[in-house]
């Protein structure tokens, strides 16, 4: 598993740098898939682990999701970030968070799944 830190990011909102709009979604149950045009999700782990999938990263070549965790303890409950069977995030099948309040990117190459 991933045990280094990560940077934090804006959610979007203005100012240069060309952000996009987020589309967010919430998640407190055990998984959850992007679908859609959703393309940041928030992630309470306040009641059990939560794990994210993110989808085919063939299928979605230049796109960027956002994962924010926004509530629990990550000590008690992990948040998991996974990747579909054919694609790994940064060389890993999984990435797990530890860091409370942290937002993470990632950003397809086609192939797979890179933390930026």
């Amino acid at each position: 598993m991933f045990r280094g830190s990560f940077r934090a990011v804006s959610s979007g909102g203005g100012g240069g740098g060309g952000s996009a709009d987020l589309v967010w979604a919430s998640a407190s149950g055990s998984s959850f898939t992007f679908t859609g045009s959703q393309n940041a999700v928030k992630a309470d782990v306040s009641s059990n682990p939560v794990e994210i999938q993110l989808p085919s990263a063939a299928a979605s070549t230049g796109k960027i999701y956002t994962i924010k965790h926004v509530g629990g303890d990550l000590a008690t409950n992990a948040l998991t970030i996974t990747s579909p069977t054919s694609g790994q995030i940064d060389g890993l099948s999984s990435i797990q968070l530890f860091q409370e309040k942290l937002a993470v990117r990632a950003s397809s190459d086609g192939s797979d799944w890179s933390i930026i």
